[in-house]
């Protein structure tokens, strides 16, 4: 084995990060070549696919404001922004050298995909917004070895009143990580609404790991 396979990150290692440190420090070494060695070589198809689920809930005639949790370097922020290129998207993401990759994309006209960018570690206070997107969407955080349940129902502080959230969750993590009692305490608290789910491939034909689910949460937050 080359010393070149040896050192290549892959999925194995992103489940296996525990602490905001060794997830600075995984995204950090992989930023320069996340989009080449993990979007496009496993067919990495879910960022697609949620923004398709949020086209459903978002009007095509209007501007709306978005947050993409753990955008990462904007897989899922390009997605939206080509489906729906009203919207003003902006990202959070605890890893600068992601955000870095991420301040470079650009929509169709050559505006930046993202408004603004914030690093910020998610399983702490949020400061960046309160109140204020009209839609939260995520792909890839909220999976084995990143965020849980109760962050996600943490997060909708930056969210305005009436918003609608649209977070895609790692099958297997909503099992491990109780999503469903979480989800079900904050719809009895009333701090959310009755949720619908979808379930839509993570990966696209031909990817080792095609067959891969996630569930998609769809909710608006009280």
């Amino acid at each position: 084995m080359s010393e070149k396979s040896k050192s290549k990150i892959t999925l194995a290692d992103a489940y296996n990060v525990v602490t905001p440190d060794d997830n600075r420090d995984l995204y950090g070494r992989w930023a320069a070549t996340y989009d080449k060695t993990f979007v496009e070589e496993t067919k990495y198809v879910y960022p697609d696919k949620i923004a398709q689920v949020l086209a459903k809930h978002m009007p095509e005639d209007r501007s709306f404001t978005v947050i993409d949790v753990g955008c990462g370097t904007g897989a899922l922020g390009e997605s939206i922004a080509k489906i729906r290129p009203k919207c003003e998207i902006e990202g959070v993401d605890i890893s600068p050298a992601m955000l870095e990759v991420a301040q470079g994309k650009l929509r169709a006209d050559g505006t930046k995909v993202y408004a603004e960018l914030h690093e910020a570690d998610l399983t702490e206070t949020i400061y960046f917004a309160a109140n204020y997107f009209d839609f939260l969407v995520s792909v890839g955080a909220f999976t084995i070895g990143h965020l849980g349940a109760y962050e996600l129902i943490d997060l909708l502080c930056v969210c305005r009143s009436g918003a609608t959230i649209v977070v895609g969750v790692n099958s297997q993590h909503w099992e491990n990580d109780d999503f469903a009692s979480a989800i079900t305490e904050a719809v009895n608290n009333k701090t959310i609404t009755k949720p619908q789910y979808e379930e839509v491939d993570i990966y696209g034909e031909g990817s080792e790991h095609h067959g891969d689910k996630g569930r998609v949460v769809i909710f608006k937050k009280n």
